[in-house]
């Protein structure tokens, strides 16, 4: 079956340091899903709505902080789901 939709994804993949700083002080320095501390280096800017879904890189409106380990089993999972999933695995 031929699919007739095509997703347009804005060019900016990803977030400034500036803005991952931003909003790693907004989360108290912590990963927003596991809660562990990160230093801003090997924070991560995710989508919280997939970015290879078409969502667009907005810091304010579509960014969350992550760890590495976080971010990757995200994958392309909308992230109140993702958290909602990881949360009841505890």
């Amino acid at each position: 079956m031929e699919n007739k939709y095509v997703i347009v994804r804005d060019k900016k993949r990803t977030f400034t340091i500036q803005e991952k700083g931003s909003q790693l002080i907004k989360q108290d320095g912590r990963c927003d899903c596991c809660n562990e501390y990160l230093m801003l280096k090997e924070a991560i800017g995710g989508h919280k709505l997939a970015w290879a879904k078409g969502n667009e890189t907005d810091p304010i409106l579509n960014q969350v902080v992550l760890c590495f380990e976080c971010n990757s089993n995200q994958s392309d999972m909308d992230y109140d789901k993702f958290k909602e999933l990881k949360n009841n695995d505890r």
